[in-house]
């Protein structure tokens, strides 16, 4: 008998659950719900085409045979050959959709600095001239990838060790490809002040680039 009534029970829940997986309104249209979650990203990293690897240290070396040769002169003195050219800043960046749904605008930007800890010579800036970002197919397009400041940047001299420098600004959601696409940089020397505080010697400067909400 109990096992007649363990049946019985196991008949009337297998019905149950038959009863209730059927809906018994059925149409030509199902509809279910898909959840996706996207998370916000910002990625940034710095391609040297002249290694054909991330940028490690860059040497500008006023030593160089090229450098001393302009300089031979007396009662003279020039900046100009102390450059180095072929960086890439690539870079991924997705937005946050509530500057749709919230009506406001929502975009990073890519700032620079030397780091707080970085020493470099008196008189002079480190001149950082960025071109308009190149982005690979589909990856955004020209308003989402940002828009650069046209005259470069100045570190050193104009804007002092440990203080940020807007490079970038207005990214929305891009990927600019990876190695020679994004940002080009080049890097030069000039002076900015008096040559009374140009002294010779080694100097070290840690440049940091930074993707945030702006």
């Amino acid at each position: 008998m109990k096992k007649l009534n363990l049946s019985i029970a196991a008949i009337a829940v297998l019905l149950a659950s038959t009863a209730m997986a059927q809906d018994n309104d059925d149409t030509n249209i199902a509809t279910h719900q898909l959840d996706v979650n996207v998370p916000e990203l910002a990625l940034l990293d710095i391609y040297d085409s002249n290694t054909g690897t991330e940028a490690a240290t860059i040497a500008m070396d006023m030593r160089s045979g090229s450098f001393i040769d302009n300089n031979k002169e007396a009662g003279l003195f020039n900046f100009t050959g102390v450059s180095y050219a072929g960086l890439y800043l690539n870079y991924t960046s997705i937005v946050d959709n509530a500057a749709n749904t919230n009506g406001y605008d929502l975009s990073r930007q890519i700032d620079v600095q030397m780091a707080p800890t970085s020493s470099f010579p008196g008189s002079v800036d480190l001149r950082i001239t960025p071109q308009n970002p190149v982005i690979t197919t589909d990856g955004g397009t020209a308003a989402s990838a940002g828009q650069i400041t046209n005259a470069g940047v100045a570190l050193g001299a104009e804007t002092p060790i440990g203080s940020d420098a807007l490079l970038v600004n207005s990214i929305e959601s891009v990927y600019t490809g990876d190695e020679a696409f994004g940002v080009q940089l080049a890097y030069t020397l000039e002076q900015n002040g008096n040559f009374a505080a140009f002294n010779a010697g080694d100097y070290q400067a840690t440049l940091i680039y930074t993707l945030s909400d702006n």
